[in-house]
């Protein structure tokens, strides 16, 4: 699977004018992008109520399928991909 870096810099800008303050690529695509089935990204900060439009914008812009995992649905998965997932936005 092919995503460039321009789309997956909208993808970021998308989540973090949702309120993300950590976004984290994991999964197969870090590891080797063109064998990649899907983009799995992880978040922090977007209220729970606005994933679905999360998961919608980020899929527009992709145009590929997408796992999206929200820090505050899923906390002890979250602390899991953080250490070892792509950091590509943190708020300062």
């Amino acid at each position: 699977m092919s995503i460039s870096e321009e789309k997956l810099q909208l993808a970021v800008r998308a989540l973090r004018e949702l309120g993300a303050k950590r976004i984290l690529l994991f999964g197969s695509f870090v590891e080797s992008p063109e064998g990649a089935r899907d983009i799995d990204l992880a978040v922090e900060g977007i209220p729970l109520n606005r994933l679905l439009d999360a998961d919608v914008a980020i899929c527009d812009i992709l145009q590929a399928p997408l796992d999206l995992v929200s820090r505050e649905e899923a906390p002890d998965f979250f602390e899991i991909i953080k250490d070892y997932g792509k950091l590509l936005y943190e708020e300062k």
